[in-house]
């Protein structure tokens, strides 16, 4: 009897010791694999802000409903509106609502040629009809920005890339001439067949630099950027930048409101953000479009 209690022991312990196992077996499953919102969110940069730039990150719904939509003629004639500040149609403006045409300066500015819609490349001095085109023209008090509430639109490839592109109402260059409405910029993370991150792109005026993932910056696998005052390039570090000058200013966050590009209802527009200027430099520039790659077309770039 006394050996038959021992092993009747033995079983309750081993039958326990299986159900403690199973216990654990359902309240810890497998981790679970990153969705592209995890992979979104993690890249996303923390970006310093210049101490004293006054030209805040900006929102492009409101630099939209705070616009004119205007068409710029060249030889002299005068531009011509289509839709009033207040009453742009943001949804029109990006699925080619509006169209309009060219314009001879002899006799009269009479219009010709072919019409264009908003979803052409209509950008004035760089878009396919050279020094005409469709243009936003911001209300001058607005181009200051809301700050670090604004939202980042993302554009993501899934396996290749995601872009985050941050938006200013205004660039403040160092010299006049090349001063403009409206300001995209952006850093672009490039990911392996894992969507783990090997790269980063800057944007830098006209151009970018990349560096290995190794060599970026990062708090919390955020990549860490610095907006230089006024203009808004985006360098990897801070400092001296040629004209271009950055510091640890305020921190923007910009995991914390990011909106997918590709839902925006003003995408796809092909005109300029911003009003026309003399030159190309001091014109506003085309935004997040087909006339704007995301991502660098060569990664072999160094900062």
């Amino acid at each position: 009897m006394q050996i038959s209690g021992k092993l009747a022991k033995v079983r309750l312990l081993s039958l326990s010791v299986l159900l403690g196992l199973a216990t654990l077996t359902a309240v810890s499953p497998p981790a679970a694999a990153a969705t592209d919102l995890d992979v979104i969110m993690q890249y996303a940069p923390s970006v310093y802000l210049y101490s004293t730039d006054i030209y805040r990150p900006a929102i492009a719904k409101d630099f939209v409903t705070r616009s004119k939509l205007r068409w710029s003629h060249d030889q002299g004639c005068a531009d011509h509106q289509l839709a009033s500040r207040g009453n742009v149609d943001i949804a029109k403006l990006g699925n080619g609502g509006y169209r309009h045409q060219t314009a001879n300066s002899w006799p009269g500015c009479a219009h010709h040629d072919q019409w264009y819609t908003t979803t052409a490349y209509t950008r004035p001095r760089g878009g396919v009809v050279s020094g005409e085109g469709f243009f936003l023209d911001l209300d001058n008090t607005a181009r200051r920005g809301v700050g670090r509430t604004a939202p980042v639109v993302y554009e993501y490839q899934a396996h290749q890339f995601v872009a985050y592109w941050f938006f200013y109402a205004f660039n403040d260059a160092i010299t006049t001439v090349a001063d403009h409405e409206g300001d995209w910029e952006r850093v672009t993370v490039r990911l392996d067949a894992n969507n783990h991150a090997t790269q980063a792109a800057y944007y830098i005026h006209s151009g970018y630099c990349t560096l290995p993932w190794s060599a970026v910056a990062s708090v919390d696998s955020h990549p860490v950027a610095y907006s230089a005052l006024g203009t808004h390039a985006t360098y990897p570090t801070g400092g001296g930048h040629d004209l271009d000058r950055t510091d640890q200013g305020p921190r923007w966050s910009t995991w914390n409101n990011l909106l997918n590009v590709r839902d925006q209802p003003w995408y796809g527009y092909g005109g300029a953000w911003g009003e026309v200027g003399e030159t190309s430099e001091s014109t506003g520039p085309v935004g997040p479009s087909a006339y704007k790659a995301p991502a660098p077309s060569d990664w072999n770039k160094p900062c």
